[in-house]
């Protein structure tokens, strides 16, 4: 008996390979939230690099794939995954106080090409308001892509100011779990470490967790220690950014990071 996928659930598996049930994943939106940064001043170069080096998919802003789309244009190119909002938190607030705002809907990705969408979760708000504010847009988000068949990607994180810079694997577990309750498709994820909060994250979350790499560590070992530790302990993949392209010689990088992820090549 064939088995009957919804649309989201047939463009969801895109993202992974079958052979081994893991995703890579190149995030590439950080200018979108920061503006130009180093190995990243020329998008288009950095992009083809990205896009050259075959991991499963990229995640871009709007513009870039505008700019860039031609670059997708072939069927042995990456999947693209679009950042829909934008999370004025951290190191990306603009304005002095915390905000979150939408900046395409999915019918608009979509219509640009997108096989998946971003949009963040953010726990720990300065303003308790601004949270109730983004899971209502999640949840929106979440109806808006099941409408369309389009996969949704919540990037529920421990970002807000009351969080203090605090991984604490009891709160992504947490604000993880409430993501995909409103709908989420897959989770993207912080990684603190920790084995075991990895697995209490995947076992308490319902849907796929693909982890988050943070700033660039520049240390190749680590990166494979950590990246291992985190597929080892469950998780169904990575979105690198900075950990992948933030680099000299990004394709070797990117290369070396889905080697890792799908168990063919170097150590």
């Amino acid at each position: 008996m064939t088995s009957m996928l919804s649309a989201s659930g047939l463009r969801t598996g895109r993202l992974f390979r079958r052979e081994t049930g893991l995703t890579c994943m190149v995030a590439f939106d950080r200018t979108l939230l920061a503006g130009p940064v180093e190995h990243a001043i020329d998008a288009r170069r950095t992009c083809e690099a990205i896009v050259s080096s075959r991991p499963d998919a990229v995640l871009l802003s709007p513009g870039v794939l505008k700019s860039c789309g031609d670059l997708f244009a072939d069927s042995r190119a990456p999947r693209i995954v679009l950042r829909i909002d934008y999370p004025m938190v951290g190191d990306f607030t603009l304005a002095g106080e915390e905000h979150h705002r939408m900046i395409a809907t999915p019918a608009q990705a979509h219509a640009m090409g997108a096989d998946a969408v971003v949009m963040c979760l953010i726990s720990g708000y300065d303003d308790p308001r601004r949270e109730a504010d983004n899971i209502e847009a999640v949840a929106e988000t979440a109806r808006q892509c099941e409408a369309i068949g389009l996969p949704l990607i919540v990037e529920a994180v421990v970002w807000g100011a009351r969080e203090e810079g605090l991984l604490d694997g009891e709160r992504i577990a947490r604000i993880a779990r409430i993501a995909a309750e409103l709908g989420a498709d897959l989770i993207k994820a912080q990684y603190n470490g920790d084995p075991r909060d990895m697995r209490a994250l995947v076992e308490s979350c319902p849907v796929p967790v693909l982890v988050l790499g943070g700033a660039a560590m520049n240390d190749d070992e680590a990166l494979t220690r950590f990246t291992r530790d985190a597929l080892e302990n469950g998780a169904s993949g990575v979105i690198f950014g900075r950990n992948a392209w933030q680099r000299e010689g990004v394709s070797g990088g990117i290369e070396r990071l889905v080697s890792i992820v799908h168990g063919s090549g170097a150590e």
